[in-house]
């Protein structure tokens, strides 16, 4: 198991791998009808084989396939699966994320604060899927795709009992608010202040739709940014991923941004000092080893010499 995550991120950027959830779903895999994550449980051989391609690819940190489960009977065993498939791809040197997604009845356009029942069951949704995953033995957590600071915040007091640190991560749509009207900057320290040790944004869009996001979050907090787009180019005029975000995404196919605008991005956040970078929907090993290969980070099987390569 590699520790100290923290001090590793002081000593230099990190890479996180891609996105499962799609990928296990268009792998067949996993199953929208049953619910993607129980792959984890119907083809472990499979979700573990994918996470071996991103740490071939130069990975430092693999997210737990957690993302995405809801109120299941076999929670804890697929929890707790989940963290061992990941740890075993891991190995020694590289750190194992679980992950946090939205419980209940995600909503962009909610405004009104939780309240009474609705925020206890919140709660208790989140205070047992850390439970679960930080007994399975994970380096750090990564509450990600949410909308609004509310609902990401409420899972930070349970992340910081289990020990580890708390990555919390944003999605945006249109515009530069959150579902509780906060600007990036607000939404950045009130993570902060609520005990996040990184903060970032995730999903929903590529790079250049988060990069003035992300600046004004550097801008505002002194803790390290993470930043995870999707690798998915977006159509003429569009913000945002909206078949991503609407359930839609089976009803075509996305197409795939080419593996030079990755590596592209890595470097670009590399530059700007983003210090967890990864990648969200969309993003392939493939792209994962063109974003290593930008940023100088080893590979198990490197692309033809030069192509990605910091100049």
């Amino acid at each position: 198991m590699a520790s100290g995550f923290l001090e590793r991120l002081n000593e230099g950027a990190l890479l996180c791998d891609g996105g499962y959830y799609l990928e296990l779903e268009r792998r067949c895999l996993g199953s929208l009808e049953r619910g993607v994550p129980m792959a984890v449980l119907d083809y472990p051989e499979g979700v573990l084989e994918l996470h071996r391609e991103f740490a071939r690819a130069g990975a430092d940190v693999l997210q737990a396939m957690s993302w995405g489960v809801g109120k299941l009977d076999c929670d804890e065993e697929l929890h707790r699966t989940a963290v061992e498939l990941a740890r075993e791809a891991a190995g020694a040197d590289r750190f194992v994320a679980g992950t946090l997604s939205p419980g209940g009845k995600v909503s962009y356009r909610r405004r009104s604060p939780l309240m009474g029942k609705e925020k206890r069951e919140l709660q208790a949704f989140y205070e047992r899927r850390v439970g679960q995953q930080a007994a399975a033995g994970v380096d750090l957590f990564i509450v990600e795709t949410f909308y609004s600071v509310e609902d990401a915040a409420l899972c930070i007091p349970f992340v910081q009992q289990a020990g580890v640190p708390a990555v919390v991560t944003l999605a945006f749509k249109s515009g530069k608010f959150t579902a509780d009207r906060c600007l990036p900057d607000e939404a950045a320290k009130r993570f902060v202040d609520r005990g996040a040790d990184l903060v970032g944004v995730n999903c929903h869009r590529p790079w250049h739709g988060y990069r003035e996001i992300v600046e004004r979050m550097m801008a505002s907090v002194c803790v390290p940014i993470c930043v995870q787009p999707v690798a998915y180019v977006l159509e003429n005029g569009a913000e945002y991923t909206r078949e991503i975000a609407s359930g839609a995404s089976t009803h075509f196919e996305l197409r795939h941004q080419p593996r030079r605008e990755m590596a592209d991005y890595a470097r670009d956040a590399w530059d700007m000092g983003v210090k967890l970078i990864g990648s969200c929907c969309g993003s392939l090993p493939y792209h994962v080893r063109a974003m290593a290969e930008a940023i100088g980070k080893p590979t198990e099987l490197p692309d033809r010499p030069g192509p990605y390569q910091m100049i």
